[in-house]
């Protein structure tokens, strides 16, 4: 057994998970706003005693670092720290972007757009592609206005392009301990998710791999919701694939199968420096536009 906690507390809905391996032994998200700070220690004992597992026998956390909410992120990173120093493993942080970007399986062609409302008409946002098993970053994370970054994809463009992989993946998750494996389950719900409106997954299940072409479809994945789908689909048309709140939606299993396909950023057990020094991502807008929106930048 590989057993690994995983909890994000960088949105509202609160999501905890216990995950061996590719199996999800217990999952809970909250369907109701909450106070993280009260709510996720009652959250995660609940979990252990539903998986019937002791908090000893878990083998790594991770934890979702932002960007996000200024508040919960924080009270998520403290969480981890402290829960990964008294059991003595390592942690890891992963990008609550990478993370929502893993609600598209492997096997699409296709830019996969990560967006969490950072208010005032912008986003925090990235952009991502499957290139096989590997999920690569096409676009580096930043504060951005969404009708800016529906411009600049429009025009067939990336203004901030890294190259660098980002790791290798594959997107999975559960609810309140049902649970999915990830891969061709994943695939299948997203065949059968074609055609529902706003859900539409166009097919993805059977889109080719490989380079994009003018048609390949864009998949926005966006927290709370996608900030001015209207103009999003205006622009691209039937190309938008707007992913269902379901998918969207912070779940912690997600995070889990990121760090074990190395999406994310790990500290070794027993290495106080670096967890102390360990930080969560606030925010990732400039000093002005920190200054414009004020302290948060956005986050709750």
């Amino acid at each position: 057994m590989m057993l690994t906690l995983a909890f994000d507390t960088s949105a509202l809905p609160l999501s905890v998970a216990l995950v061996d391996g590719e199996h999800i032994l217990a999952e809970w998200t909250a369907a109701a706003r909450l106070n993280h700070a009260e709510a996720l220690y009652p959250a995660l004992q609940a979990l252990f005693d539903r998986a019937g597992v002791a908090k000893r026998s878990v083998q790594s956390i991770v934890v979702a670092r932002g960007p996000g909410s200024y508040t919960g992120v924080r009270i998520g990173v403290t969480a981890a720290k402290a829960l990964a120093y008294a059991l003595g493993v390592p942690l890891t942080g992963v990008s609550s972007l990478a993370a929502l970007a893993l609600a598209v399986p492997p096997g699409v062609s296709g830019r996969i757009v990560s967006l969490i409302d950072a208010r005032r008409g912008r986003a925090y946002a990235a952009v991502y592609r499957w290139d096989g098993d590997r999920l690569v970053r096409e676009r580096a994370e930043g504060v951005i206005e969404v009708a800016a970054l529906v411009a600049e994809l429009a025009d067939g463009g990336l203004r901030a392009v890294g190259d660098a992989p980002f790791g290798a993946g594959a997107g999975g998750a559960g609810e309140n301990g049902g649970g999915e494996a990830a891969g061709a389950s994943a695939r299948e719900a997203a065949g059968a998710a074609a055609g529902e409106g706003d859900g539409a997954f166009a097919g993805a299940a059977s889109a080719r791999r490989g380079a994009f072409t003018p048609e390949a479809p864009i998949y926005w994945v966006a927290y709370p919701e996608v900030p001015e789908g209207a103009a999003v689909r205006a622009a691209f048309g039937a190309r938008a694939v707007l992913v269902p709140p379901a998918w969207a939606a912070p779940r912690a299993a997600r995070l889990a199968w990121a760090a074990r396909y190395g999406l994310g950023e790990a500290v070794p057990p027993g290495d106080v420096a670096a967890l102390s020094a360990y930080q969560p991502v606030y925010l990732l807008a400039s000093a002005p536009e920190r200054a414009r929106a004020g302290e948060g930048g956005g986050g709750r």
